[in-house]
């Protein structure tokens, strides 16, 4: 693969005690690639992880003092945010209390410190929490009350409910994303995981409010899952924007930070194995996610998953060793557009899910995907007057998402006599005991 400014990044940041390459490269960085390397550390939600490193190794004088000063200024931006943020957080938090729903923080604020060791590190657009289906509606009631509106755009999954502040809009790639003024989600959840969604198999309910402990932070208490379940919401939570061409970087980066410190506990993952049971997609997903993060910021993989990645099956083997990394550095948001964009080679993993409750046409449907233009048709129908919003065409970019899926279907097609020639190299590498 061609490296470029965001693979030198990645290596830079990476657990590994050898950073000095990296940092030569970076310092070797025209304006063009410094401008290249900024948006890219914003949708990617890398940019104050990378102004860390740099200000731990006491290497700022590496930057272009006009790249210091924008990270600095978006840093201390970022930090107010999360101020505001926390409040809005206890705030719900308390709703939900006096309300006597039971409900458990997903992602967030719940990340740290085991993914991400300061909340001022993350950008955060949304709150996600868990509820128990009986307590839906009352939630819901709770989260209108709050201040928020239901999404006026209807939802792909079944399993979650968004709502959002009066100011949220498409704030990909706006300078004022990690302003106090940037809109933000709530997220209601019943599940996790929405086959249906992807096209994929259905796993088992595994997560559940009857699950939870009590984490205290910044003066705070509040629930969340156990940290086998905090894992494993993770690895989901990549799966789910891996199969849809939202993969952040940030994500992997912050599993590789729990690796890093929580690969030689043994008894965590002895749970997480007891967790997953007998799931095959989930063990491999489990692998696809652990290798992939680790790989990109070399951290330590622990040895129960060394164990399932010796263990999966030979065409998901190949398209981790092939096609994972490459897909890890598509471009986001994916319709951004590129010539012939790799995000669809993940087609070729959904494929080795196919069973009998998946449909038939799954992948063709996910090949030329038309679900967002019946979405627009519906909501335009239920309310004419968005056709005349500018905000509303921005978010949707429907000529731009047509791009994106019939160049990235080309670029699947072509990929598709490799595809088949690497897996009967790997077969014929297994027949032979190569």
């Amino acid at each position: 693969m061609r490296k470029t400014p965001a693979h030198d990044i990645i290596e830079f940041l990476s657990f590994s005690s050898a950073h000095e390459d990296g940092l030569t490269r970076l310092s070797g960085f025209r304006q063009r690639e410094w401008k290249q390397a900024l948006t890219w550390l914003d949708d990617t939600g890398l940019a104050f992880y990378f102004l860390q490193k740099i200000t731990d190794l006491h290497v700022t004088d590496s930057l272009p003092p006009w790249v210091l000063s924008r990270l600095e200024r978006n840093f201390a931006a970022n930090r107010e945010r999360v101020g505001y943020m926390t409040q809005r957080f206890d705030s719900l938090n308390r709703r939900f209390d006096d309300a006597g729903i039971r409900y458990a923080v997903l992602k967030g604020h719940s990340l740290v410190p085991d993914f991400c060791p300061d909340a001022c590190l993350r950008y955060q657009a949304d709150f996600d929490y868990l509820v128990e289906e009986t307590s839906l509606q009352r939630a819901k009631e709770v989260v209108v009350e709050a201040g928020y509106s239901p999404k006026p755009w209807a939802s792909e999954s079944s399993q979650e409910y968004i709502f959002l502040t009066p100011e949220t809009e498409n704030k990909s790639r706006n300078p004022d994303q990690y302003s106090v003024r940037a809109g933000h989600a709530v997220e209601l959840h019943l599940d996790i995981w929405d086959a249906d969604q992807f096209g994929l198999p259905s796993i088992p309910k595994l997560f559940s409010v009857d699950r939870t402990r009590t984490q205290r932070w910044n003066g705070l208490s509040f629930p969340v899952l156990s940290n086998e379940d905090a894992f494993l919401i993770q690895v989901l939570h990549a799966s789910h924007h891996l199969f849809t061409y939202w993969l952040r970087m940030s994500c992997l980066f912050e599993i590789a930070f729990f690796l890093n410190h929580r690969a030689s506990d043994t008894s965590l993952w002895n749970k997480v194995e007891q967790r997953i049971g007998d799931n095959l997609m989930l063990k491999e997903f489990a692998v696809l996610i652990t290798e992939l993060a680790a790989g990109l910021f070399t951290a330590p993989i622990p040895q129960r998953i060394r164990v399932w990645g010796e263990q999966i099956r030979p065409a998901t083997r190949v398209w981790i060793e092939n096609y994972a990394q490459q897909c890890a550095f598509y471009e986001v948001p994916s319709y951004e557009l590129s010539l012939l964009p790799r995000a669809k080679l993940v087609l070729f993993l959904q494929q080795q899910y196919d069973c009998a409750s998946v449909p038939k046409n799954a992948v063709r449907n996910r090949l030329m995907k038309f679900s967002r233009f019946s979405r627009m048709a519906s909501s335009i129908k239920a309310e004419p007057f968005l056709i005349l919003k500018r905000s509303w065409w921005k978010r949707h970019l429907p000529l731009r998402r047509s791009l994106f899926h019939i160049l990235s279907g080309i670029r699947y097609f072509c990929e598709i006599p490799r595809w088949h020639w690497l897996n009967r190299a790997a077969n014929r590498s297994l027949r032979f005991g190569e």
